[in-house]
């Protein structure tokens, strides 16, 4: 039985006013009580863990005030900068990227210097620095949806550096991402088709009408607006004929762009299926038949439900029954449409609906490898340079980045072209992110943090109340760290094992921390951290 099934079977015998309690909630607005414990339940799936003081601030704002300043609070970043030296050839010969001097951004440099190895060398070096630089954005984020929603739209229209092999088209692309996260799908989806690096990355620059390239035309499709299922009866010959379509788009590195070659366009009319009702999109300019292709798609009800369901599986659960179809998907498919498929509004009634707060879609999904490194960094307050700062900054994002490749999240180069399996394969979904290789890495991972101390666990202790009472102290600190609840019994194994030294006289804590004990309390809270981190509660999000 999965923990939403138990809950179930808890919930069925509570009753309210003389009434079985409801097991299911839509999208009504949510009239629930606004603790603590829902407060950080929106901030670890808005944000990237949630700190002690956001919570605190978030508790002061009404529900509706705290999303709308999640979904406001947007930002323009500065790019990211040089933060490499001199690059050293075959034959010890050192070259410099002449074009960029060190904290000067690379991002409109075309990089031509040098023989081809040197410029890949520089290429890579760069794309070395994009990584870190979003990475200082993610650890470094305000209290804003912004760095969900980034990776979000980096998942859904996934492109992979290895093969774009482009500093400049990737960072264009996530500029692209970043500026349209929370704004209209339909400009996003055109946007997209036409940038470089997914010109690049699905083919598109080489599609001609001598020779129509079906590659993007099936994925824009079938991943990135229609969607595969019963409900999706685009055609062969819809690709074929938004094939066409997309036909004479090209690229060019200096400066870094996409251009439209009139003599590489089909100009004949595309005529699609019964599923598009019979559109022709007669040949001419192919911007405003790129246009027209994306109105034609984002007409049907399946494009909205479709990013709606992606939506629901980023932040609320992966799991998409009859009855979530029903009353939640279908009416946020209605509302996207009708705001002309801007997202902010459609995730706004989302986010403050009854159904995003129901207890059964709380701690019902397992930390992704970025929330969970990320997340945890953040929530035990460890301070990190600005994001601008590439001396001291860039080394530690590049750790963040690193960590989180390593368990199997790496930026800038998800899987393949559908993105992170943990999204959408069924049926297993975020279980995937937890596996016999990445679990031992977690484990490593926060017993490092603990061990260096990294994370300081006496400051997180003094969050409690009442830190030299063992039992507040535990009630405290795993009601911050953990989403799922420890049981009593949990809790008693917990006190006499790490603070107790398996002595059940609850004093022996009191007396240490009383006293200040320092060799006794921090060795103490050490392995109790680590033993709480490698719990699987601390694993739900």
């Amino acid at each position: 039985m999965d923990r939403r099934d138990f809950i179930k079977s808890i919930r069925r015998n509570i009753k309210t006013n003389g009434k079985h309690k409801s097991m299911f909630s839509g999208l009504a607005p949510y009239a629930g009580n606004w603790t603590a414990n829902e407060v950080t339940h929106l901030l670890k799936r808005t944000m990237f863990g949630a700190k002690k003081e956001d919570v605190d601030y978030f508790l002061t704002l009404s529900p509706d005030a705290a999303i709308d300043e999640l979904l406001n609070s947007v930002t323009v970043p500065g790019p990211p900068v040089r933060d490499y030296g001199l690059i050293e050839d075959e034959f010890g010969v050192m070259w410099d990227d002449v074009g960029v001097p060190q904290g000067q951004t690379w991002v409109n440099d075309p990089n031509t210097m040098g023989n081809p190895g040197i410029i890949s060398a520089i290429n890579n070096l760069r794309v070395s620095s994009l990584r870190k630089w979003w990475a200082g954005l993610i650890v470094n984020q305000g209290r804003s949806i912004q760095e969900k929603m980034v990776l979000f739209w980096h998942h859904h229209f996934s492109v992979q550096e290895t093969e774009v092999q482009n500093a400049q088209f990737l960072y264009r692309h996530h500029a692209l991402l970043r500026s349209n996260a929370l704004g209209s799908f339909k400009t996003l989806l055109k946007e997209v088709t036409i940038d470089p690096a997914m010109l690049v990355h699905l083919n598109g620059y080489v599609n001609s009408k001598q020779a129509p390239d079906e590659n993007y035309a099936r994925e824009m499709q079938e991943l990135f607006s229609i969607g595969r299922g019963n409900d999706s009866h685009y055609t062969e010959n819809d690709v074929i004929a938004a094939a066409r379509v997309l036909t004479g788009w090209r690229v060019k590195a200096d400066p870094p762009s996409s251009y439209f070659d009139a003599g590489a366009h089909d100009t004949g009319s595309k005529t699609f299926s019964d599923f598009y009702n019979n559109t022709t999109i007669p040949g001419g300019d192919g911007e405003q038949e790129i246009e027209a292709l994306v109105n034609m798609i984002c007409s049907t009800t399946e494009a909205a439900r479709f990013i709606c369901r992606k939506l629901y599986r980023w932040f609320v659960y992966y799991q998409i029954d009859d009855a979530v179809e029903a009353e939640v998907i279908i009416p946020m498919a209605t509302i996207l449409q009708s705001n002309n498929f801007e997202i902010k509004p459609t995730l706004s009634v989302l986010l403050k609906s009854e159904h995003f707060f129901d207890i059964l879609n709380q701690a019902c999904y397992i930390k992704s490898p970025l929330d969970f490194v990320v997340g945890t960094l953040r929530e035990f307050n460890v301070s990190f340079p600005a994001y601008t700062n590439y001396t001291a900054g860039y080394p530690l994002f590049y750790s963040l980045y690193r960590n989180a490749a390593e368990m199997q999240q790496e930026l800038f180069q998800p899987p393949d072209v559908s993105g992170w399996p943990s999204y959408y394969q069924e049926p297993m979904f975020y279980e995937i992110w937890v596996n016999s290789n990445s679990l031992p890495k977690r484990a490593d991972y926060t017993d490092a943090l603990v061990n260096g101390s990294i994370i300081d666990v006496r400051a997180f202790a003094n969050y409690s109340s009442n830190p030299a009472d063992p039992n507040q102290l535990i009630n405290d600190i795993t009601a911050l760290m953990l989403r799922y609840p420890l049981s009593a019994g949990s809790k008693t194994y917990v006190k006499n094992r790490f603070l107790l030294n398996n002595v059940p006289d609850d004093t022996i804590w009191t007396n240490a921390w009383n006293s200040n004990n320092n060799s006794v309390i921090n060795n103490s809270l050490k392995e109790m951290f680590k033993f709480l981190m490698n719990l699987p509660e601390f694993h739900l999000c």
